[in-house]
């Protein structure tokens, strides 16, 4: 099963059309992994609270934020991108582009990419906080499957990494990423630590 968790950076006044950006990013799971996978996680974490964002704000954090992505990067899993940029004027949310680069991953994942990974028939998604977000993501996977009948099988769980500590992964993953595009500091190397097991996709229409 993947694992899936993203990024963004949309309009506002603040923000050049230029510098907006939508990441999808999944890392997939095999089941004989997860026991050993959580118990990793959560002794690097020191407990069962992590948020990424949070993290990069202090030392420690940063450090945990390290040792988590060297602790996926010795191991099989293998991580896929979908990256769209900039975000389209008129998608003032980023939900055209958050829809592409769901698309776009879940596409790659569910038919196996070439040498990148049995076909997936879990996705995990992180949920989120509003009822109506939460409806367009199943939306989105219902509309994709109905377009293409390979994946009949295949299902969307949407949880939260406070109970699932399996989407820190593509959360830390997804961190570092950003901080490759948007900073110019020691964090922006952090990419560089999982960058090898990374395999970048094109967002669908």
């Amino acid at each position: 099963m993947a694992y899936l968790d993203e990024s963004y950076q949309t309009h506002n006044r603040d923000i050049h059309p230029t510098q907006t950006f939508y990441v999808f990013t999944a890392v997939v799971v095999r089941q004989p992994d997860m026991c050993e996978l959580r118990v990793g996680l959560r002794e690097i974490v020191g407990g069962d609270y992590w948020h990424s964002t949070e993290a990069l704000q202090h030392h420690d954090g940063r450090s945990a934020m390290r040792d988590m992505l060297e602790f996926l990067a010795e191991g099989s899993e293998p991580c896929v991108i979908a990256h769209r940029v900039p975000v389209a004027a008129d998608d003032r949310d980023g939900e055209a582009a958050r829809r592409a680069c769901y698309r776009g991953i879940a596409m790659e994942l569910t038919v196996g990419g070439d040498g990148l990974c049995e076909p997936v028939e879990l996705l995990v998604l992180e949920e989120r906080n509003q009822q109506n977000f939460r409806n367009k993501d199943r939306a989105n996977h219902r509309e994709l499957v109905a377009q293409h009948s390979h994946l009949r099988n295949v299902r969307l769980l949407q949880t939260s990494p406070k109970f699932e500590h399996l989407l820190w992964l593509p959360g830390v993953v997804s961190s570092a990423y950003r901080r490759s595009i948007t900073h110019h500091d020691i964090t922006a190397r952090l990419f560089g630590i999982i960058e090898h097991r990374v395999h970048l996709v094109k967002p669908m229409e």
